[in-house]
């Protein structure tokens, strides 16, 4: 519990804690879209073309497509944590 308040206290965001958070908010994203597009077909094929190359409505689509998204919202989600974290350092509190 000590190490949580400290780490909340200096300022510095867990950079597992945000790679999990980008890869399970980006994969709910795809999963919204995916149903959009299998109940309406023009609604929302652009996100999901961000991380499949399958026909947008295909279950291939979904099974490609989550995996992707949950990798690369983690990617992301570490990324900003660590050059949050970075600026914090560089620019001081």
């Amino acid at each position: 519990m000590s190490s949580t308040i400290a780490a909340s206290q200096n300022g510095r965001l867990n950079i597992v804690r945000c790679a999990s958070t980008g890869a399970f908010a980006t994969l709910l994203m795809f999963l919204l879209c995916w149903v959009a597009t299998a109940l309406y077909a023009p609604l929302a094929h652009s996100f999901i073309s961000l991380f499949t190359i399958r026909p947008v409505g295909s279950t291939d689509a979904l099974w490609m497509g989550s995996l992707s998204a949950f990798i690369f919202g983690g990617v992301a989600g570490g990324f900003v944590a660590h050059c949050y974290n970075l600026a914090g350092r560089v620019l001081g509190r």
